[in-house]
């Protein structure tokens, strides 16, 4: 599913902190597929795919991202030993106009990439902003959209400042981070296991 042909040609910039940027990560042939197998979720944030129900095309698409391969070809552009260090995968559909705001991610990640799978982007609203400071407004900002087939991986600092304007709405995007240990990732969980929890809490009480 993923092109690792482009993947591989793409440059790390380490400016203001290594990243690299890429487009066409996704073959255009497959938009369907995945589209179609996207997981339904009702509630906004970031969750584990394995939460919700996902077709074939999709579930094909988070073992490419998990792969051996993967983690050695984006360990190798950072200079990094991502093959041997625990993933934690998370999927968003929903996003809430407080996402986005700016941050650095914590010291658990080392590596985050992320892959978008929207239809085209209109807006500049919800577009991925790779920030000099903490201001999402910061001088020669980076921007990415969220459109198909657009990929972001960075390596995470006290500085690696990242975020978007705020956007209320449907934003589709798989998340990888690549983390420092297999607690770490047991304490993300254990996290997004209690705020999917009182969402959906919150969502049914709206609902009935």
């Amino acid at each position: 599913m993923l092109r690792y042909d482009v993947l591989e040609q793409a440059a790390v910039d380490r400016t203001p902190f290594p990243h690299v940027i890429s487009g066409d990560v996704l073959p255009e042939a497959r938009r369907a597929e995945l589209e179609k197998d996207f997981p339904d979720i009702p509630i906004t944030g970031f969750v584990p795919p394995d939460e919700y129900p996902a077709g074939a095309a999709f579930q094909e698409l988070v073992a490419d991202v998990t792969s051996q391969e993967f983690a050695t070809m984006l360990g190798a552009k950072f200079g990094l030993d991502l093959a041997s260090k625990p993933t934690l995968v998370t999927v968003r559909k929903w996003s809430e106009a407080a996402a986005g705001r700016p941050h650095t991610d914590g010291p658990d990640k080392i590596v985050t990439a992320l892959v978008y799978l929207n239809q085209e982007w209109a807006s500049n609203e919800g577009c991925l902003r790779i920030l000099t400071s903490q201001d999402i407004n910061s001088p020669n900002a980076r921007e990415v959209a969220p459109t198909f087939g657009n990929f972001l991986a960075f390596q995470r600092s006290d500085h690696s400042w990242h975020g978007h304007l705020p956007f209320k709405g449907e934003r589709r995007v798989l998340q990888i981070a690549w983390c420092v240990s297999d607690e770490a990732i047991a304490r993300k969980r254990k996290r997004h296991g209690q705020s999917s929890f009182l969402k959906k809490l919150f969502s049914f009480g709206k609902k009935h």
